[in-house]
């Protein structure tokens, strides 16, 4: 192993320019740009690492599969991750060019950065150090990398349950969010499910001067925010029946886990700045975005709200919402149940639409193979923040319910890497320690 850890050292500047030329190639899937060119770049990129890669066609975008051949009789790691990023402009406030990545102040600036090329590319480098330095590579190796993940993972599900064959392992463990503020090496368990929905209320079809119809005709936003409200109670709980019957206290185990992570007021700083210290019951902060369910409000369209003025009326408005949900909380049903609420409390003039949705998803602290991962983990000096499961949505129940395996996040990028923001970075000393953290954890789980 320490081979392996001291190829990794000897080899950060040839690593960090191999991720710039990554990260110089958008692959942005919900506008079809670059993507089959990164597929093709990154499956290079894992072969010269000693990874038999291969691209897989999915009915979308193809995605990148990946094996590396341990001894007989030990454990088969599943990791996953997506090459495809978010669009990204200049003009939106970034410091530099997106996509001409610029290292600065010890970060790494690029879309793509931290969500996800960096962070899966920490991981094939690992592999590479082991390669390279002829080590026997301790465990069977499986790479699932796709191209879909930034428009909700549309075919992914699709290709995981015809080929639970070629992915068949023991666990997962896959590198996608932020570390925690504190940058010891973070542990996800699960994500929470979600409910994309968007309302929508139908006027007369056409934008009107509101002088001069205004008051005559209604205006679609005020039966808009009517339907918006009539979804939670003054206490802020969803009104829907039955929301929250699968919802279950919370266990022992999570409970031991919350309580162990440091004060999420460090994190809210880091992401938000001074703005944080206006939020409410900062003390309960993980216990409300990790274990429990909530109804937020995305945006609204319709009318104009362009800078200056412009007195209409709007013909149509609009209202997008998503609902994060927990284990047992079924989106289906859940979106069933919304329309149907609707419906009996008289909005049955209100259009409502499935955007997206994800299961939420959980995997036992308990399960041996994820105690081997915290002991891997824990095992390089510094002992690993826990988080019971992600705040957010990512396709984790592809691996808990269809492949039928534990899975553990570990997140490789700082806690301010501005995922799906300008200026999205990563810290360079990070990268080079998260190539590190991954070889441990394979290491580890033999």
């Amino acid at each position: 192993m320490s081979a392996v850890i001291d190829f990794l050292r000897a080899r950060r500047k040839q690593s960090l320019a191999e991720l710039i030329e990554y990260l110089k190639m958008p692959s942005i899937s919900t506008l079809g740009i670059g993507v089959e060119e990164t597929a093709a770049h990154l499956a290079a990129l894992m072969a010269s690492a000693g990874i038999e890669a291969q691209i897989l066609p999915t009915e979308g975008i193809s995605l990148v599969y990946g094996e590396v051949k341990g001894p007989p009789d030990v454990p088969t790691l599943l990791i996953y991750g997506h090459y495809d990023v978010q669009p990204a402009d200049i003009s939106e406030g970034w410091s530099s060019e997106p996509f001409e990545p610029q290292v600065r102040d010890g970060r790494l600036y690029a879309r793509g950065s931290g969500d996800n090329k960096g962070q899966h590319f920490a991981q094939i480098k690992a592999v590479e150090a082991y390669y390279r330095t002829n080590t026997k590579m301790p465990v069977n190796l499986k790479f699932l990398i796709e191209g879909e993940e930034e428009m909700g993972s549309p075919n992914l599900r699709k290709f995981i349950q015809a080929n639970k064959e070629l992915l068949k392992a023991d666990i997962a463990c896959s590198s996608d969010g932020s570390l925690h503020p504190s940058g010891r090496p973070t542990l996800s368990l699960g994500c929470r499910g979600l409910l994309y929905i968007e309302l929508i209320s139908y006027g007369v079809g056409k934008d009107l001067h509101s002088g001069s119809y205004g008051g005559s005709v209604p205006n679609p936003f005020w039966r808009l925010m009517e339907a918006v409200q009539c979804l939670r109670d003054g206490e802020g709980r969803v009104r829907v029946p039955g929301f929250y019957e699968s919802v279950l206290p919370v266990g022992d185990a999570d409970q031991s886990a919350l309580q162990g992570i440091p004060d999420p007021a460090a994190k809210l700083r880091a992401v938000i700045g001074e703005g944080a210290d206006g939020i409410p019951d900062i003390p309960a902060f993980y216990t409300k975005t990790l274990t429990q369910p909530n109804l937020n409000i995305c945006g609204f369209q319709g009318g104009y709200s362009n800078d200056g003025m412009k007195t209409v009326l709007p013909g149509s408005a609009s209202a997008k919402l998503d609902f994060r949900l927990v284990v047992d909380q079924d989106p289906d049903k859940l979106f069933d149940d919304v329309c149907s609420f609707l419906k009996a409390e008289g909005f049955d003039d209100i259009e409502v639409r499935k955007m997206a949705t994800f299961d939420a998803s959980k995997t036992p602290a308990d399960n041996p193979y994820v105690q081997m991962v915290i002991k891997a983990v824990g095992g390089y000096g510094v002992e690993p923040v826990i988080y019971p499961n992600f705040g957010g949505s990512v396709p984790d129940s592809m691996f808990t319910r269809d492949l039928g395996i534990p899975s553990v996040w570990f997140p490789l990028a700082n806690a301010d890497s501005n995922a799906h923001a300008p200026d999205e970075n990563i810290d360079v000393e990070i990268f080079h320690r998260g190539c590190e953290v991954a070889a441990a954890l394979m290491g580890g789980l033999a």
